[in-house]
């Protein structure tokens, strides 16, 4: 049993047709957000004033990260949102650090 030729086409067609028809999302590598994020935090100046200097920042999941400063963290999660054009309407392009919730202080 063969498919017709025609068939065949015409599904293919179809099938492209509903690829150009999704909308299409553009992420840059997950260095760079990683990144993003991390200076996203750096840039904070409430979490010194939490737990005195940081020694060391770490990434716990994507989206969230573990600050520590002496005996003292904070746990840090990252909201993220893809791109939008001017007028407000969604776009390809990559997605940009919407914001930063600082969690409860915790010292040992």
């Amino acid at each position: 049993m063969s498919v017709p030729r025609s068939f065949a086409v015409a599904a293919l067609a179809g099938f492209c047709a509903g690829l150009v028809a999704m909308p299409g999302r553009a992420e840059l590598a997950p260095q760079y957000t990683t990144w993003q994020e991390f200076a996203a935090i750096a840039a904070l100046q409430e979490i010194p004033q939490l737990i005195g200097v940081v020694d060391r920042i770490e990434r716990i999941e994507f989206g969230r990260y573990l600050v520590r400063g002496g005996r003292c963290r904070v746990e840090v999660s990252i909201r993220r949102e893809a791109a939008r054009s001017p007028d407000g309407r969604p776009m390809v392009g990559p997605s940009h650090v919407a914001g930063v919730k600082i969690g409860d202080k915790r010292c040992d």
